[in-house]
């Protein structure tokens, strides 16, 4: 898995370091003689002035500022061809290196994926022209739709390459901050092109009325939606805070658990972001981590801090532990979401786990990640009758187990991410006792 992910990464260096630099000079060098004739300089200077524009009145949304020159592009392709809307990807990577402080190497790349970009759509836009049946309406939204589709790739390929994740991913997370609002821009900028053509220059006048008023409209919205989300965060951070206080008060109870509910989180947390579930997933396994244990409340102090190995008996009395915390949290009427980490994860693949046998796929995922973290948890901890397991032997009973106990795939992504951690980082985790903070402050995001 990882010399394939290192191969991915190499190609993908390859693509953005070398194919997106050498895609720069090769379209800005063929659009360099037709800048010269005089009869274009008008329309240079008039989208030079665009240009200008556009980068100081940026069109803001939850996620992002964004300036509004990829319509100011995309209208140059539509009535000129390629090299206005190169002239203008030019123009803006000038202004933009001299506001802000940039890497020239990214710089020269992010223009190479603009202008291929530009190239594509016009190459496009040319094949569209001698379709005769195809009126102007449908070309035009068969480019917003491939201008806004390849940019979008070509950026996340290179996002995805500096910060080294998943390429899909990484489009995926791009395209959710702001399709609608790029979408419009650039549908607009189709409708500006048309009365261009149509009506002249005029028709401009009321195309940047309509531009500023979009920008207008968007900023106040979005900050309505940016303080809504600060609402949320902080009712997050109190849901957060809340629940960690419950969990240490649970392992409170036995000095030998001090932070065990606190390390599956972390752990279970960590898995979660090795197997690519999304932000809210990622933080319903911790948060299942941290409510887990919750049902010891129930379970006589005599049982959970006896000294000695417990008899079938009390064991049994133990693992009741699943159902009255499932109890109380149903009961309680919040957190649902966490109800099948709390219930199912002493569950085995096998079907010899506790409390309803459930086997494979019948056990929810955020349980069978759980059940993962909890048990190295359990084997490298101290105990009064053992001492904690080395960090080897603990990740060779989870190979064992592999299968049968744990979800195969889930336990050797657990494996990479121990593996992946400096051994004294890893020694310190596992001896946090709780009354710390660090590292499982940074857990909650």
């Amino acid at each position: 898995m990882r010399q394939k992910n290192k191969i991915g990464f190499y190609i993908k260096g390859i693509i953005v370091q070398i194919g997106f630099v050498v895609a720069a000079i090769s379209i800005f060098y063929s659009s360099l003689s037709q800048w010269e004739p005089r009869e274009h300089w008008g329309v240079l200077f008039i989208y030079t002035l665009l240009t200008i524009f556009s980068c100081f009145t940026p069109v803001r949304n939850a996620n992002t500022i964004m300036t509004v020159n990829n319509a100011v592009i995309f209208s140059g392709i539509l009535l000129y061809g390629v090299w206005v809307g190169v002239w203008t990807a030019v123009i803006e990577a000038i202004i933009i290196a001299t506001l802000v402080r940039i890497n020239p190497l990214k710089a020269l790349m992010n223009i190479g994926q603009l202008l291929m970009t530009i190239w594509t759509v016009a190459y496009l836009n040319t094949l569209l022209k001698s379709v005769d049946f195809l009126s102007p309406l449908i070309s035009d939204l068969i480019l917003t739709v491939v201008y806004w589709f390849v940019n979008l790739v070509l950026v996340g390929l290179a996002i995805s390459y500096f910060q080294n994740k998943g390429w899909v991913r990484t489009v995926i997370a791009i395209s959710k901050g702001f399709t609608s609002t790029y979408l419009l821009l650039l549908i607009l900028a189709g409708v500006g092109s048309r009365l261009v053509e149509y009506y002249g220059v005029i028709a401009l006048v009321p195309m940047v009325i309509a531009f500023l008023t979009i920008s207008f409209v968007f900023h106040h919205y979005y900050d309505n939606v940016v303080k809504l989300q600060q609402k949320v965060e902080e009712v997050k951070r109190f849901n957060h805070n809340f629940l960690t206080t419950m969990a240490a008060s649970i392992d409170a109870r036995d000095r030998y658990t001090s932070g065990h509910s606190l390390r599956v989180a972390y752990w279970g947390r960590e898995i979660a972001k090795q197997i690519g579930l999304s932000s809210e997933k990622v933080d319903e396994v911790y948060f299942g981590g941290i409510l887990h244990d919750i049902g010891k409340i129930g379970i006589e102090d005599e049982i959970l801090n006896k000294k000695g190995r417990l008899t079938p008996e009390e064991y049994d009395k133990i693992k009741q532990h699943t159902v009255i915390g499932y109890e109380i949290i149903k009961q309680a009427g919040m957190f649902h979401e966490l109800l099948p980490a709390i219930r199912s994860h002493h569950e085995r693949v096998d079907g010899k786990g506790y409390p309803d046998g459930l086997v494979g796929n019948e056990i929810p995922l955020i349980a069978r990640i759980l059940a993962v973290s909890d048990a190295f948890d359990a084997m490298v901890a101290d105990r009064p009758y053992r001492k904690g397991l080395p960090i080897d032997q603990a990740l060779q009973e989870i190979r064992r187990g592999a299968g049968t106990q744990f979800d195969e795939e889930l336990a050797s992504h657990f494996i990479v991410v121990i593996n992946s951690l400096p051994r004294e980082e890893l020694e310190k985790i596992i001896r946090q006792n709780g009354q710390e903070h660090k590292p499982f402050q940074d857990a909650f995001h």
